[in-house]
């Protein structure tokens, strides 16, 4: 029979070779023998903590620490496990006891200095640091975080306004830890300061002279990912910039970090996630991944993204992009009003944060709350979904005082909903007795909104070439973003202009496509428009739009002509599909919006997506029932099956993100008792 000492030598083979199920077998055999055998509880602890059991390591480890109590290694690997579990505390005494028993203990003091920052001791991680750099000199990952600890002191005093003294802060050396690491802080402060060219120019000149130094690397990526603070970044120049400092220093978080923001800027989803989970495991303390992470799986896992948002702000309380996606998630869980407490939590920890303030305007709008919703809704202008679309106007703001004797240039923004939406503000605009009124549009709209308006006081044109130029535009005395009319004239839900229709279609057009409807078609049968996708440019189209999959149970219904509206991208989605012979699909035949307009107007009932035809069926007052998301656009506001916007609207909820099933069925099961009243 083998002494324990044989069997634990046998145990650590089978465990080194990776042989784990029949190590912990041969472990558990051994304390059954003697359960006081501190190696094979450090062991078997450690085996656990490979196999995601920190719990279990963790009581094994108090357990050896009771037969071994001046085992520095026990102390750290307990540590080790502690952090896994988010005890902070726990996993500071831990270390603290470590080092008192080898204070040499370098692998511990660099644990220490991460623990000590996990709960808010930032001062004392520095000192770890330091102490750390004194044994350590080419410690580039102590040098990097007691850089990082100086840059916040540096940041702080950059909030206050503190300028002058955040850049000195910022290039004092930290121990012996000189140069590149204190330059690219120094970068980080010109970056938060507005000055990012010269931030661009430190780190292209730190590069000219290492072209292998990551952190110059992954700090231009982050540069290039937002233009430079102006919008329009290039993700894919950024992306390429974060592999090369990820090749360089795979061990450093913040390298996988950068990487992910790049990749998710380019809506790659699952690979930013990798990423993301890739810096946790360098760090499983490092907030702004556990954020970037959470913001990942809003959408699909909103509880989980709650959860690591939470964390995040655990170990960062002034994080504000992870209050952004706590608030994010909140409003996935249908708890509105705690989630706009975490956008406002953001903006007082970070005023700027434009992602905060889209959010909180988006939230406010769905909530009705338009006074404060509208003011939100300026900073849009900034945001990532509108990065490239702020127009270089010499003309000031309309702030909506008088007009007489003055020209006014309107341009419409965004999709072509928005502006059917938003020209019911047209009105209001001309009671300010404009001497001329320019309304800039999309050229589908062009037609429609030219008979919709009075050409004696309003002149339809065509957005600029050079847009988002404002090359070839008129003079005018000011000028206004079409959806900014809201802010000025629609304080309330209460204040909105209802009146429908407030467009109508051509005449002649509607009396044509009358004729093409009837032709060779059976007498009686609803006329039903479908429209079942939106434009995949728009910011979030893939949650919007069901496809046409997604209806399929309302091409079931008998008793109903269905006729396919569906213009541009979503039109593949009839390749394959077997349709029924009550389909027809008008998409190829329709010109523009006018034409859209003249069929609707023959048409008993539109069906449609979250798109510009939804809107286009309820400003020409026909009836219009509407699949929504969850959660949905802003304007559809929360709960309710009806719009303050369109009287003929109905809609139909998501319950659950992703699952048009529940609305698609309801569409149907309505559009059934509709076709049994008509032929009742």
């Amino acid at each position: 029979m083998a002494t324990i000492a044989e069997a634990l030598a046998i145990a650590f083979d089978h465990h080194e070779s990776g042989r784990l199920a029949e190590a912990e077998i041969l472990y558990g055999r051994i304390l059954d023998a003697d359960p006081h055998q501190a190696t094979a509880l450090h062991l078997l602890g450690v085996l656990y903590g490979q196999t995601d059991r920190p719990k279990l390591a963790a009581a094994l480890f108090v357990g050896a620490i009771g037969l071994a109590p001046d085992d520095p290694g026990l102390r750290y690997d307990l540590a080790r496990v502690r952090l896994i579990l988010e005890d902070g505390e726990g996993a500071v005494a831990a270390l603290r006891r470590t080092l008192t028993l080898q204070p040499d203990h370098a692998a511990a003091l660099f644990q220490l200095a991460l623990a000590c920052r996990s709960v808010g001791r930032h001062g004392e991680s520095l000192r770890v640091l330091e102490r750390l750099l004194t044994l350590q000199p080419d410690s580039l990952e102590a040098r990097y975080l007691a850089d990082r600890a100086v840059e916040r002191e540096g940041r702080a005093l950059l909030e206050r306004g503190e300028i002058g003294r955040a850049v000195a802060r910022l290039t004092r050396p930290v121990a012996e830890a000189v140069g590149v690491p204190i330059l690219s802080a120094h970068a980080a402060a010109l970056y938060r300061d507005g000055r990012t060219g010269e931030a661009a120019r430190l780190l292209r000149g730190m590069l000219a002279v290492l072209p292998a130094e990551a952190m110059a690397l992954w700090n231009l990526s982050l540069g290039r990912l937002d233009g430079g603070g102006g919008g329009s970044g290039d993700a894919a120049a950024a992306e390429r910039l974060a592999r090369r400092a990820r090749a360089l220093a795979p061990q450093e978080a913040e390298a996988h970090a950068k990487l992910g923001l790049a990749l998710a800027a380019q809506g790659r989803r699952a690979a930013a996630a990798v990423a993301a989970r890739a810096a946790l495991a360098c760090d499983p303390a490092h907030a702004p991944s556990l954020s970037n992470l959470g913001a990942l799986l809003v959408q699909t896992e909103c509880g989980q993204a709650l959860r690591l948002a939470d964390r995040a702000l655990r170990l960062a309380p002034d994080l504000g992009e992870a209050q952004v996606v706590r608030g994010d998630a909140l409003v996935h869980l249908d708890r509105p009003r705690e989630a706009e407490e975490a956008f406002r939590s953001a903006l007082r920890v970070a005023p700027q944060l434009v992602v905060a303030h889209w959010n909180l305007s988006h939230l406010l709008l769905r909530l009705g709350d338009y006074a404060a919703g509208w003011a939100e809704y300026e900073w849009r202008w900034r945001s990532e979904a509108l990065a490239g679309q702020r127009r270089p106007f010499r003309q000031p703001l309309w702030d909506g005082t008088g007009l007489a004797g003055r020209t006014i240039l309107i341009h419409a923004e965004q999709g072509l909903g928005d502006t059917i939406q938003f020209v019911r503000f047209l009105d209001a605009v001309l009671r300010a007795g404009p001497a001329r009124v320019y309304l800039e549009a999309h050229g589908p709209l062009l037609s429609l909104l030219e008979r919709n308006t009075d050409p004696a006081r309003v002149t339809v044109i065509p957005r600029a070439s050079d847009f988002p130029g404002v090359g070839g535009l008129p003079d005018t005395d000011v000028q206004i973003p079409l959806m900014s009319l809201a802010g000025l004239f629609c304080p309330s839900l209460e204040a909105i202009p209802a009146r429908v229709p407030y467009l109508r279609p051509d005449p002649r057009r509607a009396a044509a496509w009358s004729e093409r409807l009837a032709d060779g078609q059976p007498t009686g049968g609803l006329r039903v428009g479908l429209v079942w996708a939106g434009n995949p440019s728009f910011h979030g189209d893939a949650q919007r739009s069901p496809r046409l999959a997604g209806l399929r149970p309302v091409l079931d219904v008998p008793g109903v002509r269905l006729f396919g509206l569906q213009k541009g991208p979503g039109r593949e989605d009839l390749e394959g599909m077997d349709l029924p012979p009550s389909f027809t699909d008008l998409g190829p035949d329709i010109a523009d919006v006018a034409d859209t307009a003249a069929i609707m107007a023959n048409l008993d009932l539109v069906i449609s997506s979250c798109t510009g035809p939804a809107h286009l069926a309820g400003a020409l007052g026909v009836p219009v029932w509407v699949v929504l998301s969850h959660p949905p656009d802003w304007r559809w506001l929360m709960e309710r099956d009806d719009s303050p916007w369109y009287p003929t609207a109905r809609l139909f909820r998501q319950t659950r993100s992703g699952d048009w099933s529940g609305p698609a069925e309801a569409v149907a099961r309505a559009l059934r008792r509709l076709v049994d009243g008509l032929e009742g």
